[in-house]
């Protein structure tokens, strides 16, 4: 015969059990999904934008970034991991301090401006790629971020190879703009 303890601690954790269940089949989103269309013609837009400035800013430094990733893909993709996954552990290992939490805040700004200039450098990189500019070395940087957004977008759509495409791409990106700071630094 069990005792009375142990059937008590045994009932009330099926009971757990039972009720984790029930709450684990619970649908809790409350708040409307964003149309897959309606997020690639945002991504369509953000990207368009942000290459334009950089296009229009840094041609030449976008020439330059597009064939450093074309001689060293690995290289670059190595950085952007690096940078990418690296840099925010070390952020939120200083960001656990107070002092540190002095760095770590504007390297959180930097590391956002970073991404965004290296999504720049991917979407024209991305563009380029298709539209054959990259092994031609064409000059036309317009043509080649319009091209790039609107892969980028429409890779945005589709489930998992697109996602990542779109993360190996961006990487590439991230690791040549974070290796040529990182060169100025030294």
């Amino acid at each position: 015969m069990v005792p009375p303890r142990t059937r008590t601690a045994l009932l009330s954790l099926l009971g757990v059990l039972a009720l984790a269940g029930t709450a684990a089949a619970q649908n809790f989103e409350s708040a409307p999904q964003i149309s897959p269309v309606f997020r690639a013609g945002g991504s369509f837009l953000v990207d368009l934008v942000v290459g334009g400035i950089l296009v229009a800013a840094a041609p030449a430094y976008t020439r330059d970034a597009i064939a450093e990733i074309r001689d060293d893909p690995g290289g670059s993709f190595l950085w952007g991991l690096g940078i990418g996954i690296g840099g925010l552990i070390v952020l939120v290992l200083l960001a656990i301090t107070i002092i540190g939490l002095l760095v770590a805040i504007p390297g959180f700004l930097a590391f956002i401006l970073l991404s965004i200039v290296g999504g720049a450098v991917s979407t024209v990189l991305l563009g380029s790629l298709v539209t054959g500019t990259a092994s031609s070395g064409s000059p036309s940087l317009g043509v080649s971020l319009v091209v790039g957004a609107l892969v980028a977008a429409v890779l945005s759509l589709v489930p998992v190879a697109g996602g990542v495409i779109l993360f190996v791409v961006d990487t590439l990106g991230l690791g040549v703009v974070g290796r040529n700071l990182i060169r100025s630094w030294v």
